[in-house]
């Protein structure tokens, strides 16, 4: 896909803004992952930059979709076959603090770091098997644990909390709330989290951490596994996907 001037003059805008940011206040497993991506400053990279380190550390294919803001559905089957789509959507200059809708800068910058950490994309994995098989009561449950861990979460490191969640490493706002303490901070718990609607419109105001990955995929596991005919859903969804949407409706 062909890029504007404009947008790659966002993505280095926002590519200087945020870089200070991240190394002080992101996940260790971000910071590790960034280094390996090695993300260009100035222009936005290609799929097939993204997908040679991506690729042969985890399995994972990254792919470009049109959509801005899909639903559940189709995010969680290309999920299910290990596709992680971006969009080629792009926030405008006066969008850079904040934008409702998943752009291309917090697709690439926010998750694809973590998309080279197998102990990641294994948690990433667990999701799609139990939206699939889930009731519509329980797929509610479900996106909002994946907004509070994946997209919102923090994790504690050296007794530090550290910002872990996508969403929160592609937003200076949100990391100055957290840093500034402007965000009600609970413990992840299933109780907690589903008892929260996902801040779509607006900056979050609870966030929820976990101590390490094996800690949050215990408490993610134990709601999963209440979820009966994972496997059978996920072939019924598989055998007639068609790639169809982008940026995850959570």
């Amino acid at each position: 896909m062909d890029f504007t001037q404009e947008h790659h003059q966002v993505w280095k805008t926002l590519m200087q803004r945020q870089q200070d940011n991240v190394r002080r206040h992101a996940s260790s497993w971000y910071l590790r992952g960034s280094e390996i991506l090695d993300l260009p400053a100035d222009r936005i990279p290609s799929l097939e930059e993204l997908n040679r380190h991506i690729t042969p550390r985890t399995g994972w294919e990254v792919v470009r979709t049109s959509v801005r803001y899909s639903d559940a559905v189709p995010w969680y089957k290309q999920f299910a076959r290990r596709r992680f789509m971006v969009t080629d959507y792009m926030r405008a200059m006066d969008e850079l603090d904040f934008t409702p809708e998943p752009d291309m800068f917090h697709d690439i910058f926010g998750h694809l770091p973590f998309m080279v950490h197998p102990e990641y994309t294994a948690l990433q994995e667990m999701f799609a098997p139990a939206f699939l098989a889930a009731s519509d009561e329980q797929r509610e449950n479900i996106k909002r644990l994946a907004w509070y861990s994946t997209e919102f979460g923090l994790i504690k490191e050296d007794g530090d909390l550290k910002v872990f969640g996508a969403g929160l490493v592609s937003s200076a706002g949100e990391i100055q709330n957290v840093v500034e303490r402007k965000v009600d901070i609970q413990p992840f718990t299933i109780e907690n989290v589903i008892g929260h609607e996902k801040a779509v419109w607006s900056f979050n105001e609870v966030l929820f951490w976990f101590s390490n990955l094996d800690d949050l995929r215990t408490e993610l596991k134990r709601y999963f596994d209440s979820i009966p005919g994972q496997e059978p859903a996920v072939q019924t969804a598989l055998a007639g996907d068609q790639l169809a949407s982008g940026a995850p409706g959570l």
